[in-house]
């Protein structure tokens, strides 16, 4: 059965256990050292790889990964700016990475599994090459084989909650409830604006202090991220949401003034 219909049809783990293993016993395997790494980082867009916050994020996880690995040598990091559905003839860079990985047998290291795509067909694909290997920062255990199965139920995982999203729209339209009301989206935009002034006034002290203190906005995220504070989101702080919270609450220095 070709993969791409077991992808769609969502059917037994089973199956990419037998893709897998059939379909690579006969190709040549090659031995990869695991203190020598290829890093791939991923942005979708030009906009995304400009600002730098996706890679900001990726480059992070990477850092916490090999921090644990003092052996580690990168050999080399490249920066991908391209969709996760393209197909692998479309995706240069990281068929430059590949290639790099096979002539010095290392590791190709990603953030996420995401980060390679977002598409099952495709990574279950990579994972047949026996001759590089993979590894993912979020799921450092995990070798090829297993990459492959988490492909395949991440992409399960999402075409569910699609599934069941349309379904409790369709039934709320049913009941008569109206989407997409303006009055609701100015009550939601009301309550949103309302939670960010609160976390900003929490934190609005200690990074108007460090900033008055001569601390750019990164060297801030810094102090923030390790200190453990995350943001309204629950994620790191990149230097948009620190500028966001200095620009909705007044200096401190100027109001003593």
């Amino acid at each position: 059965m070709p993969i791409q219909e077991v992808v769609r049809n969502g059917e037994s783990a089973a199956y990419i256990c037998l893709y897998l293993t059939c379909n690579t016993l006969n190709e040549p395997s090659v031995p990869v050292p695991t203190n020598r790494y290829v890093v791939l980082l991923r942005v979708s867009t030009q906009k995304q790889g400009a600002d730098g916050l996706g890679i900001a994020a990726q480059k992070r996880d990477i850092e916490i990964f090999l921090q644990q690995r003092p052996e580690a040598q990168v050999l080399k990091e490249l920066v991908e700016v391209e969709s996760g559905g393209k197909e692998l003839k479309d995706r240069k860079v990281l068929q430059e990475a590949m290639e790099l990985c096979k002539s010095t047998s290392s590791t190709l290291l990603v953030a996420t599994l995401s980060r390679l795509s977002r598409d099952a067909a495709f990574v279950l694909t990579l994972m047949k090459d026996t001759s590089i290997r993979f590894q993912v920062a979020s799921m450092p255990d995990a070798e090829n084989f297993q990459l492959g199965i988490y492909a395949l139920l991440n992409q399960q995982e999402r075409e569910q909650v699609s599934t069941r999203t349309r379904a409790a729209l369709a039934a709320a339209k049913a009941r008569g409830v109206k989407l997409g009301n303006p009055k609701n989206l100015m009550e939601w935009n009301r309550t949103r604006k309302n939670q960010a002034r609160v976390f900003a006034d929490q934190h609005s002290n200690l990074i108007w202090t460090l900033r008055n203190g001569g601390k750019t906005l990164r060297e801030i995220c810094s102090v923030m991220n390790d200190s453990g504070i995350k943001t309204s989101k629950g994620s790191v702080f990149h230097p948009v949401q620190i500028t966001r919270i200095l620009r909705r609450s007044p200096n401190p220095a100027e109001l003593a003034a």
